[in-house]
Order: structure tokens, then sequence, then C-alpha cells
């Protein structure tokens, strides 16, 4: 294990953050002990490693993720950054930066030990534990890290993820939905054009012709998507992917994400390659609701056909509904689509500027750039 960065979320510098992190017992072979401490006397800044007396150690425990070491003048915390920062305070803003960060290291395959101090006063009363920083360190073996660096390895990868077929799909999508909503909405209220009350000529059968042409290219695309999850090779997009929660640690993994979006985890959110499950619910919903959108949308265009068996079969939804309620469904769906249109754009645009997620470059060139030691929920590790 080596260091690769320390970082300071409060009064520490990083240097300090990772001479807190070193404190351990003398003569310690703990690899991220002797990686500490190594990585700390190359800084050759004159800070030097804390030696903790064996009695007042007190080591990591799978119960507790995280080790005491009991100083004089203060107690440190160190380990998993969950663990440490569920004891620890600090600010929501100082959260949020953590979290921002912590990311940040977790796309490059680092593990992020979280550091938290609490001072002791004269009394050797122990002060409440603040947290003040993480250190990045990697995982990778020393040997494959000089075999890396003998063989010229690149220290990114690029990975795969969204074929050139789902790729069309969703430029097409997006075009014919911005082309049914236009022609969809001037059907149900006419917003341009000649006075309805004069005479209008062929307007509306133009954008009738227009919406209906539309709608069929766009069941064309529904069938060419079902096609693409039954023949992709890579697990984001088979059939599988749609119902992304198939275990325990599936269901953890989106609570943990929930909270991150909510500004409420207290660890950086789970990397996925593909979409989380929180996403992928999103999309799946989105899928079931375009199926609903083409069966009333057919059954308002077989309205005017003749009686033969095939048409009165899409004709149902009207015959139990009503001609109202078909329409107000099928318009509210326009609606609700949109509304997902806009939010999926923002959090596009959010991700790509603020996590580095680079979603809409890779739904412009199919991957991902990702660091050679991620280790993602949804694929292996990064290699």
């Amino acid at each position: 294990m080596r260091v690769y960065q320390a970082f300071a979320l409060s009064r520490l510098a990083p240097t300090e953050v990772l001479a807190a992190a070193a404190a351990a017992p003398a003569g310690s072979d703990d690899p991220v002990d002797r990686a500490l401490v190594g990585s700390l006397r190359a800084n050759r800044q004159g800070v030097e490693p804390e030696i903790v007396p064996d009695d007042k150690f007190t080591p990591a425990t799978p119960e507790r993720r995280y080790s005491r070491a009991d100083m004089e003048d203060r107690v440190i915390l160190r380990g998993d950054l969950e663990s440490v920062a569920e004891v620890a305070e600090m600010t929501g803003a100082q959260r949020r930066l953590l979290n921002r960060n912590v990311r940040s290291m977790g796309r490059m395959g680092r593990r992020c030990l979280g550091v938290a101090v609490a001072e002791k006063d004269l009394l050797g009363n122990v002060g409440p534990m603040q947290m003040q920083g993480f250190v990045a360190m990697s995982v990778v073996k020393e040997s494959e890290l000089a075999r890396a660096v003998d063989n010229n390895t690149p220290e990114w990868v690029r990975v795969e993820v969204w074929p050139t077929a789902l790729r069309w799909q969703h430029w097409i999508n997006l075009a014919l939905i911005i082309a049914l909503t236009v022609t969809g909405y001037f059907i149900m209220d006419p917003f341009f054009g000649p006075d309805p009350a004069a005479d209008t000529g062929f307007l509306m059968g133009w954008i009738r012709f227009a919406h209906i042409a539309c709608g069929f290219a766009w069941c064309v695309l529904a069938l060419w998507r079902v096609w693409l999850l039954c023949v992709a090779k890579t697990r984001q997009n088979r059939w599988r992917s749609l119902w992304p929660i198939y275990n325990m640690e599936d269901a953890k993994n989106m609570l943990r994400t929930a909270q991150h979006y909510l500004f409420l985890g207290k660890g950086p959110a789970p990397l996925y390659v593909g979409h989380n499950a929180l996403q992928q619910f999103a999309y799946t919903g989105i899928y079931a609701l375009s199926v609903v959108q083409i069966f009333t949308g057919l059954a308002l265009y077989a309205l005017p056909k003749p009686s033969v068996w095939y048409w009165d079969i899409v004709r149902l939804p009207v015959d139990l509904l009503g001609i109202p309620w078909v329409r107000l469904i099928h318009a509210a769906i326009m609606f609700i689509i949109w509304a997902f249109v806009i939010l999926h754009v923002y959090l596009v645009i959010r991700a790509d500027s603020v996590e580095k997620h680079s979603g809409l470059s890779a739904m412009l060139n199919g991957g991902y750039w990702l660091h050679r030691d991620a280790n993602p929920v949804d694929g292996p590790r990064i290699g």
C-alpha cells in the first residue's frame, strides 16, 4: 500500500492530517501504518509520526472499523471513513466538501481513511470528536505498481459502456419526443396559425400527420430498444438492468446513493459504471410510462378505423375508460416525461461539472475514463 494524498477538512494542514493518521505503536508492521509513516517522512517537512504506547492504542475491529490512539493531549481515530464520520462532528458544508473529494478519490480506486481528533483539556477530559479529513491510499501491491511503471502502463483506462446502437436510440428518442410534444400539444390546444374561427386550411391535418408519423417511428424505436435489451453484451444494457436490486448489498447501495442525493450521507456514494439503482428505477419507470403512452396513442389513432377485430383490440383502452380519460392519460404522461427530461438534463450537467462523471460525453462517445484501480459496483475492478 502507499499514500496517494492527504486531504484536510478543518484547521489542520494536510501534512498534520497525515501525521495524525500515522500515530501508531513503535515498530508496527501493519501495512497501513508503514505506508503512512513512510509517506510522512518522505514529505521532508520536519513532521515525525507520533509514537503511541501499546496500552494506549486500540486497533480496529470488524465491529468498530477504526483504530483509537489515546495521546496525552488528544484522541485520534483513524479508519473506515463512514465509521469515523458517524462518531465525529462536522458542519453541513464540511460534509459536502468531504463527500465531493472522497467521490473523486473513489473513482480513482483509492481507499480513503477517515481521520478525526478530539482535544483533551488540562484535566484530561476529552472534548468532542471533530472530523479533520482523510488520507487516500492505493491498495495496489508495490510489485504491481513497479511493473506498471516499467511497462509504461497508463494510469487511466477507457471503459466502454454505451454501445453505438443505444447512443443513436438516445438522441433519436430525444428528437421524436420533441416532435411528438410540439405536434401533440398543438392538437390539444392550437397555439399558432390562423384564427380557428376562420378557414385554417389543412394545417391541422399536416400537424396530425406529423404526430402520427413520429408516433409510429417511436414504436419502431421502442422495438429496437427491446431488441437491444436481448442482444446487448454489457450488463448495463441487458434485461437484468431494468430491475437493479437482487440482494441486500444492492439495497444498501441504493440507500447510500439516496442519502448522497439528499446530502445526508456520511461517506461517498457507491461508484457505478452504468446507472445506479435510483437512476435505473427512474429509467424503468419511464419505459413503463412510454409503453402506456404508445397504447393510449394507438387507441386514439384507431378511433375512426372500421370495426374489425384488430382495430377493436387497439381501441380497447377507449372502450374500457372512455375517450376523455384516454386523452387525459396521454397528455399527462407527456408532461411527466418532460419533467423527467428536465431533471435528467440538470443531473447530467451537475454530475459532469461537480462530480466529474462525464455522463454527457459518454453518451456521445460511448465510454468513461476510470482509474486503473477503480472498483465499481456494477462491474469488475478496473485493471
